[in-house]
């Protein structure tokens, strides 16, 4: 019975070592040149203009498209500057969905902050690196520096690689 009880410790030991949990998760993220000079490409089933708050705001399969970037919700709502016809925040709620092309983050809300090239996600955030994942409640991404953050109920999963 003994050997049974240690035989399954093992295997659960052996089985947890490639989860890992832990509060502040540094991440690394595929390099990515963020080129604010071209086009941004907002689609939606409805558009909302609001000129006195410089914002519009798209709903329903809202998505936006820079280059490689792409940031997709149930609604998005953008900021602009008016004077210089330029997007300068990114709010988006429910089912958000960021990509730089090679990782993908889910979660329930997010802010891309175009000037500095961060962006915040937060509530039951995923994020998909090849075949490995983190999930916890925040993930907060610089884009410049290709280095992001994960806080708040880590857990990660690492998949070992295979020698075939």
């Amino acid at each position: 019975m003994r050997h049974i009880t240690r035989c399954l410790l093992t295997v659960i030991l052996i089985g947890s070592a490639s989860l890992t949990q832990a509060q502040g998760t540094g991440i690394a993220l595929s390099p990515i040149e963020v080129d604010g000079s071209q086009p941004v490409e907002v689609t939606s089933d409805s558009l909302t203009v609001e000129q006195d708050s410089n914002s519009a705001t798209f709903e329903g399969n809202a998505r936006v498209v820079q280059g490689e970037l792409i940031f997709s919700a149930n609604r998005i709502r953008v900021h602009y500057n008016a004077a210089q016809s330029a997007i300068e925040r990114i709010e988006a709620t429910t089912n958000v969905m960021f990509t730089n092309g090679s990782e993908i983050a889910e979660a329930q809300s997010g802010t891309y902050i175009v000037g500095s090239g961060t962006v915040n996600l937060a509530g039951d955030v995923v994020l998909v690196q090849g075949v490995n994942a983190i999930s916890g409640d925040a993930l907060s991404l610089d884009l410049n520096s290709n280095r992001g953050t994960m806080n708040g109920n880590v857990k990660t999963v690492f998949v070992p690689k295979t020698d075939q």
